[in-house]
């Protein structure tokens, strides 16, 4: 995006609060960066946030009593300060934002918008003069669905490359820690835990180097724990294995265009 912007951090459950947030600034022509409507099918996740905070001239943070469980957004404003400490602009929209804000954001004036929106709203814009052009904002169609979570072994990593080509056919983006390049000093387990948590579901690539992995089993439980719809895609043959013993899986090992097909279709019943 050429164009100048400003990036909107927030948890997933304050979603309807956002596109209302967004709908408003685009109004009065301001330019915003959210996932949905910037991160295009197909796309890595991580490194397309990356890019948009690396671009973006400044960052609204949106405190709440969702805010303090996403670690994703303790990511999100820590590699923005790390540049462009000047342009943070947090905003409170419940009881437990002020609370909630994380103690780096503190030092920089927020908008409280627990009242009346309009007013909030309009001392919101009073912070991005800048950012202004004279007329609305077209809105944007959403570029992706969201992201999928995908937990395999090094050793199907060729069979990723053809899941992500039909992710992308599907309208989703997807989330790869091997491709990830995210170093903001965050512990492993609570990013991943953040990220299992608000991705659209978890595709588990079934085999026997899968199920040596020492994460991957922990990554099918924890989706499991937290309702993230679980699709076993077995593209080689584990063996017994008491972890799924009894759950679907689909048969990619014999004809894969059948597996797509059949993920394709389970991916629609559980309203992917």
């Amino acid at each position: 995006m050429s164009e100048i912007y400003v990036f909107i951090s927030y948890s997933r459950q304050d979603r309807s609060f956002v596109e209302r947030l967004t709908s408003n600034l685009r109004q009065a022509g301001v330019r915003t960066w959210t996932d949905l409507d910037n991160i295009s099918a197909g796309q890595e996740w991580a490194k397309e946030i990356d890019r948009g905070l690396n671009e973006a001239a400044a960052l609204i943070y949106v405190a709440s009593k969702n805010s303090a469980q996403s670690r994703w957004m303790d990511a999100e404003y820590t590699a923005f300060l790390k540049r462009k400490a000047e342009r943070v602009i947090p905003i409170i929209i419940d009881d437990e934002g002020p609370e909630n804000l994380p103690l780096p954001l503190r030092q920089f004036q927020w908008v409280d918008f627990r009242g009346p929106f309009e007013p909030a709203f309009a001392s919101l814009l009073r912070g991005l003069p800048e950012l202004q052009s004279s007329s609305p904002i077209p809105t944007p169609q959403p570029k992706s669905k969201g992201y999928v979570f995908i937990s395999y072994a090094d050793e199907d990593a060729q069979f990723v490359a053809d899941l992500k080509i039909f992710l992308k056919k599907q309208g989703y983006g997807y989330w790869d820690f091997r491709e990830s390049q995210r170093d903001y000093q965050a512990d492993y387990t609570l990013e991943l835990e953040n990220i299992i948590k608000n991705a659209a579901g978890t595709l588990s690539i079934v085999s026997p180097d899968w199920k040596r992995s020492p994460t991957a089993l922990q990554e099918l439980h924890f989706s499991r724990e937290v309702q993230t719809p679980v699709f076993l895609l077995k593209v080689r043959d584990p063996g017994p294995t008491l972890a799924i013993s009894g759950m679907t899986y689909i048969d990619f090992m014999t004809m894969r265009k059948d597996g797509f097909t059949q993920l394709d279709g389970e991916m629609r019943r559980k309203g992917l």
